[in-house]
């Protein structure tokens, strides 16, 4: 399965975007600012969540064109011929006046988690050339975002358990109503094993998934930092939901002082081990950094299209701009045997999108990738 078009009504810099795909690696290549970024991101807009950029959906819509009852729309043509669109929408119904809408054949359905049917959404940019420099939370949010494209059912896990967690707090603010806060409790307890379990999961994957990869990639062992997640690995899930259960009542006072919630999933951390240097990610160079990265997301594609035939989407936004030579050939070397589906023991299939502003960094993909020229919008074939 790939993309077989892709068109943009009014979003960002473009009004009017029909774009025609083969299934091949798509390169776009131009100039900062001409609306590279723009496309990947409208791409990223059917997962959960506000894309790539996380912006306000109201700031997608082009300024000058507000009058119009569709702010923007971004659709998609799978070469199946299922067409999934997505975009916002006036509304005299909403409070905001705006409402997000979702399709599937034209007819609506309710959020983007009816997508996750056909696609898997993966995203690397440059603000995730840091993240092992950034906060936890940075770090659980891209693991939890590899999570979903495994079990669509996490990120409603994730909105509950985030929710239950609130209203815990103001609860306990408020002199706390015991029955009402042992409800809330269980809740955490049983969703906040789930989370853990799943991202426990995930962490077996990924270093089972580096068996496929290039040598020339590095080796390392991923891991969930967290107090929760060392249970987990040691413990069934009842035992444990009854101890995390236990540790939210015995901290009720210290977490209605401190106005934060001391243990769960919200506190663990992603961590990644460079194994031939024995170094934690965060302690390696800036390359190795992002190679170790490259290379985790890179292991779970490989473990995704062998158990999973839904159409694993990857943007990747400007990231071959600091590696070497050596890498960007192995990188576009298993970019095109996954999207060929060279691998006979695959099930799935993968449509890698690629931008940079240097053509010739992406030599080495002519006449295995589909190129466009990107300025100010405007897209030119080649």
């Amino acid at each position: 399965m790939s993309i077989k078009s892709l068109s943009l009504f009014h979003f960002r810099n473009y009004e009017e975007l029909n774009l025609s795909l083969i299934p091949a690696p798509v390169i776009l290549t131009g100039p900062n600012g001409a609306g590279k970024t723009n496309i990947l991101e409208a791409i990223s807009l059917f997962s959960p969540g506000r894309g790539l950029r996380g912006a306000k959906l109201s700031e997608i819509s082009n300024a000058s064109l507000k009058s119009s009852p569709l702010l923007w729309a971004t659709s998609l043509i799978l070469n199946n011929e299922v067409q999934l669109s997505t975009g916002l929408e006036l509304s005299s119904t909403h409070q905001s006046g705006e409402k997000r809408v979702h399709k599937i054949q034209h007819e609506s359905v309710r959020g983007q988690n009816s997508f996750s049917e056909w696609l898997n959404i993966i995203w690397l940019t440059p603000e995730t050339d840091r993240i092992f420099l950034e906060s936890p939370s940075t770090r659980r949010k891209f693991i939890d975002r590899l999570v979903y494209a495994e079990d669509p059912l996490h990120s409603e896990r994730l909105n509950r358990y985030e929710y239950a967690l609130r209203e815990r707090l103001q609860i306990l603010r408020q002199g706390g109503e015991p029955l009402w806060l042992k409800s809330l409790e269980e809740q955490l307890s049983s969703l906040g094993v789930a989370i853990a379990i799943a991202r426990k999961n995930l962490m077996q994957r990924l270093n089972e998934g580096q068996e496929y990869q290039h040598d020339l990639f590095p080796r390392f062992t991923s891991q969930m930092l967290g107090e929760i997640d060392e249970w987990v690995l040691n413990g069934y899930a009842v035992n444990i939901e009854a101890k995390l259960m236990e540790e939210f009542q015995k901290n009720r006072t210290t977490d209605r002082e401190s106005g934060t919630t001391r243990i769960g999933p919200h506190r663990s951390d992603w961590n990644v081990i460079h194994n031939t240097k024995g170094m934690i990610a965060s302690q390696c160079s800036t390359g190795e950094q992002k190679i170790l990265l490259i290379a985790s997301i890179f292991s779970f594609i490989q473990q995704k299209v062998r158990n999973d035939d839904r159409l694993i989407v990857l943007l990747l936004d400007d990231v071959i701009a600091h590696l070497d030579f050596h890498h960007r050939v192995v990188l576009f070397d298993q970019i095109c045997a996954l999207q060929n589906n060279h691998q006979k023991e695959c099930k799935g299939s993968v449509n890698t999108w690629l931008t940079g502003t240097d053509p010739l960094l992406f030599e080495t993909l002519i006449g295995q990738g589909q190129f466009f020229s990107v300025d100010n919008a405007i897209l030119t074939p080649g």
